[in-house]
Parts: structure tokens; sequence; C-alpha cells
């Protein structure tokens, strides 16, 4: 528990300590001027919820608080199918840029998740497909009988401090976070988990224009202070995350994708979680776009009375016109299987996107 305070306590005195001790009168940057502004709103449905949206409004700003230091809030709400809303704050940290021969970056706060391709994409302007990879958002079913939760990868963004650098061919990460990659903890929730520190690194490499090869590792407790139905307490456990990743683009063609393995230590023996997403997206007109997305993730049942693997399935292609540089319409087809029922659904799905960017 000591540990736990300890982390908040170092991550919340680092930005608060940054803030005082910024110059008020520090000059803006050229390109970005002091504030930026951006605001993402998105509405979609499939042909099973054409009367019930799926409903997202995203937002970023960015100010610039000293020389090289910026503030970054990101504030994110949602209304799923049924009508159920939620909302967190996906970012509220402060980033320095060095300006030295070779520049790093320093993170800290609610910061964007270190691990995961896909995470960087989770912005409906960005998505050039109407859904995400569902193991971003999908619990993994209870291994040994308790369920703690955890997913094959979040999407939500941790409580942390980060340290990233890169070279014309290279990049490369570290840092401590306050919970696994494998779950998403939202500080302000009332019923969020305790701080469970991790160790995260990772890099990459461009060994041409065009192309990248990376890996991302995690390592920490995912199951503490837990107790049983009948209040029996179990073992703290912890869990292993690594994430490898590509991209290549050549011409109007870009390809990408994501391979995880978890292993969670349990009180049966490990369960190993692994998945993929890969996404190929085409420019066919300055104005016409078509992409696809193959997900697969399964994830082992140690006890019960159906043990053994549980996996789902989902793949997507669609459809995309650019009514504007602010406004774009997707339609196109959308089938899925889940941990929890392997009967593959399909459904056609349409979304439209509307984007602004203030200086």
């Amino acid at each position: 528990m000591k540990i736990h305070i300890a982390l908040r306590t170092a991550v919340a005195g680092a930005v608060a300590s940054a803030f005082v001790m910024l110059p008020a009168t520090a000059r803006a940057q050229e390109i970005t001027g002091r504030v930026a502004m951006e605001a993402v709103a998105s509405v979609s449905v499939t042909s099973d919820t054409m009367d019930d949206p799926f409903l997202i409004f995203d937002a970023v700003s960015t100010i610039r608080v000293g020389r090289g230091w910026d503030a970054v809030i990101r504030p994110w709400a949602k209304r799923m199918p049924g009508g159920e809303w939620g909302a967190e704050m996906y970012q509220l940290q402060l980033r320095y840029t060095s300006s030295t021969r070779i520049p790093y970056r320093i993170d800290a706060g609610i910061i964007s998740s270190p691990m995961g391709l896909a995470t960087l994409e989770l912005r409906a302007d960005r998505n050039p497909t109407i859904g995400a990879p569902f193991y971003y958002f999908v619990p993994l079913p209870a291994f040994d009988g308790h369920s703690d939760r955890v997913r094959l990868m979040s999407g939500g963004y941790p409580l942390g401090v980060v340290v990233s650098a890169s070279g014309p061919r290279w990049d490369a990460r570290g840092g401590v976070t306050d919970d696994t990659p494998a779950r998403s903890r939202s500080i302000f929730s009332a019923s969020k988990a305790a701080a469970r520190p991790q160790i995260v690194a990772g890099g990459g490499v461009t060994p041409t224009q065009g192309l990248r090869f990376g890996v991302a590792f995690a390592r920490g407790p995912y199951r503490s202070n837990a107790v049983t139905i009948q209040g029996a307490p179990l073992p703290d456990e912890s869990v292993s995350v690594l994430n490898v990743e590509g991209e290549y683009a050549i011409g109007y063609t870009r390809i990408s994708g994501e391979w995880i393995v978890d292993r969670f230590d349990t009180m049966i023996s490990p369960a190993v979680a692994r998945g993929f997403n890969l996404q190929a997206v085409r420019t066919l007109t300055p104005r016409w776009f078509a992409a696809g997305r193959a997900v697969r993730a399964s994830s082992p049942v140690l006890t019960g009375p159906r043990p053994g693997r549980r996996t789902a399935t989902s793949a997507e292609a669609n459809l995309g016109y650019r009514v504007t540089p602010n406004f774009t319409l997707r339609g196109g087809y959308q089938g899925s299987s889940s941990l929890y029922n392997p009967k593959w659904e399909h459904a056609l799905a349409v979304s439209a996107v509307w984007s602004q960017r203030w200086w």
C-alpha cells in the first residue's frame, strides 16, 4: 500500500510542481501557437441498432505553458447502444519536449498508453474503420474462478510517467504507470481499483521509409488484496504483457498490425491470453478510401464446469467518403463472435464523423 500511495503522490507532485515552476511569460511555439484545440464527434449505427446510436465526444486541448512545456487536457464521453452514458478524462498531463541533438520527451499525469498500436487511432477521426479492436474494451473471462476485469489490452489512459526518445531510424521509451496495460483504470471513478505500479518499456526501428517494427513489455501486479466470494484472501498475482507491432506504407496503401501476449499468474497455473489486430487502408481518390480490419483474441478458463480456451473473432470492411475536410461518412460490413458466444453475427454499419481544429 505504501508503494501505491508513493506512486500516486510522486506523479501528482511532479505535475503540480511543474505547473508552479513554469514561467508565465514563456514564448509560445511558432508552429502551434499558445493554445491548440481539437474536437471530434461521431455517431454510428448498425442494422441491428438503427434507432439506438453509439455516440462519442472527444476533445483535446494543448496549452503551451513554458519553453518546451505543454499541458494536455482530453475529456472523453460516450453513449452506448442501450442508453448507458460514460465519461472519463483520457489525458490530463504535462509534456516536456527537448530541443537537444537527440530529442526526448517526458509525459507525466494521465497519459496516452505507452503500449498498443490501436490506442493511437481510437479517436474517431483517426480510425479508418467504424469499429475498433474489441479486445481493448471487452473483459477476459475469469481464469481461476475470480474475475479481475482484465483485458487483453486496455484502451484506457493510465496515471504515470514515461520518458521517450527518438532518432531518424529508432525510438525508445520507458517509465512507470499505476496499473497494468491489461486493465482500464479511471482515477476519477469511485469504484476504481487500487494502484498497482507497473514497469513499462518499449522501442522500435524504422529500417526504411514507410516501414517500422516495434516491441513493448510491461510487468507488475494485477491482483492484490482480493478475496473470494466466501471472503477468503487470494494471493497477490502479477502479469507480463508483450506487444509486437508493425506498419508498412507504400503509395496509397497502409498496412498495420499488432500481436499481444499476456501471461497472468493465477492460483492454478499461468493463464496465457493472446490476440492480434490487422488493418489495411487504401486511398482510392482524394475523397474515397477503403479500409478493413481483422481481429482475433483467445483466453483460457482454468476451472469451472467448462474449462478450456475461449476465442473471439471480428472482421470489418468499409468504404469512406470525405464530404469535407472536417466531415467523413463510412459504411460497410461488420461480423463478429465473442468470448462468451461463439456464434458468428453479421451486420451492416454506417457512421458519420465530424472533427474541427482551432489554433
